[in-house]
């Protein structure tokens, strides 16, 4: 599984060795302190090249001998136990900052405890292995029996879509073929019977239906159905008779006289009143007929009835207030009638066989009356054998699908016998020797196309939060010979779903990344290679950096490093634009002021800085708290974190 990894580059050897000729010596190590030191000879130049690859591992564990030693000491005797400490760091190669360094007898190295701010590379990356993997992959001859009449390539052979690679003699397949043929003739004679039986039973049913007709008196229009007489299920009617009217009984309308005089006054739309025996109801004038009569003429009212409380024949009085005129009084009464009324007659001559009865409200359309002439004809016998012949016709249908399925198979298994590139690419693997029968449970013949490379990186849960398509990937492939072949890509695509990996550590949450290679040209790269590779989640190109052990963190959250006080030519401190104040349990070693600094991209070792000091400035490493014996390992790491 992969890990997170970091890398700095920093700066190069011989800019190294001119920064340490630049720094002041640190005061030498008191004598009580030197049994806990640790001296080595200069390393030469071919020491430290040799020793760097280790270089951090070892600094971490002289960082944790120095801060051990910081716990039983208290501050002045730590800091001569941390230039103490430094012989460690500079024996197993030290950092790739220019470090100024001690000299005791003359000879002797120590702790480094300041850096120089210099230009340099950092990154923090996500490691891991994984195989390589043509993106697009063809296997021919699954499925396919028989004998291997013919193989035309070899493993590693370049081959184009269209080539022919492999050929298996198609004699056993064309066998079935001929056997699935004869089952279809059979089907199909099945599935024709079965079809000439359902058309006998549906015409026998329509035959007899065809005895036996039937009407329904329905409703024209909403409203209230009243029948003319009584009637009742089992009465016979004949045809046209009159059953009944359908009346809109929710509206009645008035036609009563009014004199001459007011016919200027009287308009359609206005209000009205109706007067019967049982009360006033509110009306309104639907039309006028100026010339119906002598001295009068008849206007029509029509007044709301939902309730049905106004009856057809009810005798009624009407006035019509006018805006001209006043209240106008009709002439004489009139009688309530239906706004709307149809006849309804029974449309065949038979015997009812549904009614509802008198004064029911329908809806349009529905259903009065229904009448039949004859008694239902006994088609049970007929349907049987429709509901017989549908169902064998259906299980006819189904087996000559499914032997035309098999035949298209077949007949595609014949053309496949050949087997051809489908893409340009490599024969990556070739399972086939001419006489030899196959089964087609494994492929012939594998191709591959190598132009297009890609390998599948395997995240964690906290990894997979930092990898993004995009972001570039330097990778060494491990070749057949032993010999590594560095390679470059991307990241491009990573999986939203996770999948569950089982191991000897139990399960884990793994996300999976592809990472597409870049190609080589005029080499072609392999496919399940062991390859080694390293995502760049964030990267900073020369850019100034100090060590991550000089950053120092306040308490309202700025950062800021110790950094020696610049001198000008007359002697006099320049002082810094921006700078903090020491955070309780510190104090600022001799001639260093903390400043406020901006970071960017850091790893374990160093940390980039965007603005606050200059390539050049020297800084204070490893600042630790100035307390009593009593501080603790994790007050010591919070210190320097």
């Amino acid at each position: 599984m992969s890990q997170n990894k970091k890398k700095f580059f920093g700066k190069h050897k011989d800019e190294q060795e001119q920064d340490l000729e630049q720094t002041q010596p640190l005061p030498s190590m008191p004598e009580n302190t030197a049994d806990k030191t640790v001296q080595t000879e200069g390393n030469t130049a071919s020491e430290e090249a040799s020793e760097k690859a280790d270089a951090d591992e070892k600094n971490e564990k002289a960082e944790q001998l120095a801060k051990s030693f910081c716990k039983r000491f208290n501050r002045s005797q730590c800091v001569r136990v941390i230039i103490a400490a430094g012989l460690i760091i500079l024996l197993v190669g030290g950092s790739v900052f220019a470090v100024i360094r001690s000299r005791n007898t003359g000879t002797e190295d120590t702790i480094p405890t300041t850096a120089v701010v210099t230009y340099g590379d950092i990154g923090t990356y996500i490691e891991g292995s994984g195989e390589t993997a043509a993106r697009n992959t063809e296997e021919l001859g699954l499925g396919i029996e028989g004998k291997i009449s013919q193989v035309l390539v070899s493993e590693g052979d370049e081959v184009h879509a269209g080539d022919p690679l492999v050929v298996v003699d198609p004699t056993g397949i064309r066998e079935q073929l001929t056997a699935a043929q004869a089952e279809f003739t059979a089907a199909q004679s099945e599935l024709t019977n079965a079809q000439a039986a359902i058309t006998q039973a549906q015409s026998r049913i329509a035959s007899a239906q065809s005895q036996y007709t039937h009407g329904s008196a329905t409703a024209p229009f909403s409203g209230k159905f009243i029948a003319s007489s009584t009637f009742a299920v089992g009465q016979k009617v004949s045809a046209g008779q009159t059953i009944g009217r359908m009346v809109n009984d929710s509206q009645m309308q008035l036609a009563v006289q009014f004199s001459s005089e007011y016919t200027k006054d009287i308009k359609a739309g206005q209000m009205a009143t109706i007067s019967t025996s049982v009360g006033q109801v509110s009306a309104v004038v639907s039309s006028i007929d100026s010339a119906s009569g002598k001295g009068t003429f008849l206007v029509v009212l029509t007044v709301q009835n939902p309730s049905g409380a106004l009856a057809q024949g009810t005798s009624a009085t009407a006035t019509i207030n006018s805006d001209s005129a006043g209240t106008i009084f009709s002439s004489g009464s009139g009688t309530l009638d239906y706004i709307k009324e149809q006849v309804i007659t029974a449309p065949i001559g038979g015997e009812i066989t549904a009614y509802n009865g008198s004064n029911h409200t329908y809806s349009s359309g529905a259903v009065i009356m229904s009448i039949s002439n004859v008694a239902a004809p006994d088609t049970s016998d007929a349907r049987s054998s429709l509901t017989a012949a549908q169902s064998t016709a259906a299980a006819a249908q189904a087996k000559v699908s499914e032997i035309q399925t098999r035949i298209l198979k077949l007949q595609q298994e014949i053309l496949d016998a050949t087997m051809t590139a489908s893409i340009d690419g490599v024969v990556t693997s070739l399972n086939a020797e001419e006489g030899e029968e196959t089964d087609g449970t494994e492929p012939l013949v594998v191709v591959s196309d190598l132009s297009d490379t890609v390998v599948t990186a395997e995240l964690t849960t906290d990894e997979v939060q930092s990898v993004e398509p995009g972001q570039t990937v330097t990778m060494n492939m491990y070749t057949m010979d032993g010999s590594e072949l560095p390679l470059t890509g991307v990241v491009d695509s990573v999986s939203p779903e996770p999948s569950q990996n089982t191991g000897s550590q139990g399960s884990l949450t793994t996300f999976k990344a592809i990472i597409t290679v870049d190609s080589i040209e005029g080499q072609a790269i392999s496919s399940g290679m062991m390859v080694d590779y390293k995502i760049a989640v964030a990267e900073s190109d020369s850019c100034l950096i100090v060590p991550t052990s000089a950053i120092v963190h306040t308490a309202d959250g700025s950062t800021g490093v110790f950094t020696k006080t610049l001198i000008d030519k007359d002697g006099n401190e320049i002082p810094f634009d921006d700078t903090l104040p020491i955070p309780d349990g510190m104090e600022a070693p001799e001639g260093y002021q903390l400043v406020a600094v901006e970071t960017g991209v850091s790893d374990a070792n160093n940390t980039e800085i965007f603005w606050g000091v200059d390539e050049g400035a020297t800084v204070y490493l490893n600042a630790t708290p100035n307390t009593s014996n009593a501080v603790t390992d994790e007050e010591n790491t919070a210190y320097n974190s």
